[in-house]
């Protein structure tokens, strides 16, 4: 249970830190403006400060997916790794300003990660005891 608490916390930090560094692309200047990118960088403004902490945010993330991996096997850990996919598309489509659409096609691939979680947590099936005669 204590693996399982880790691995989450690892998917909302590395959500997290997608969406920072998302929002700090959209606010600091073109890379291809190279003079005007890392003049941004070294100036304090909202941009850099989504970049450090989304940086920060994954450095987090790499520290309970590590806690999470002394713990649990890699082919659950992973799959949790993958809900996610589920939070950022959810939360890009739901942030305004970014331009993100909604689409059935991408709800129905949500869905497929969510059912394909549920199918790798879910609980073994019991066999009856069967006496051979």
């Amino acid at each position: 249970m204590r693996a399982a608490l880790w691995a989450l916390c690892s998917v909302v930090l590395v959500s997290a830190a997608q969406l920072l560094l998302r929002y700090a692309m959209l606010a600091l200047p073109p890379v291809n403006e190279v003079q005007g990118f890392i003049t941004a960088l070294w100036h304090v403004s909202a941009g850099t400060g989504a970049l450090v902490l989304g940086l920060m945010g994954y450095a987090a993330s790499m520290g309970c997916w590590y806690l999470a991996l002394r713990r649990m096997a890699l082919s659950k850990a992973y799959a949790l790794l993958s809900l996610s996919y589920v939070l950022v598309w959810g939360a890009a489509i739901l942030v305004p300003g970014w331009e993100e659409r909604f689409s059935w096609p991408g709800l129905a691939g949500v869905g497929l990660i969510i059912l394909g979680v549920a199918t790798i947590f879910r609980p073994p099936r019991r066999q009856a005891n069967r006496s051979t005669r």
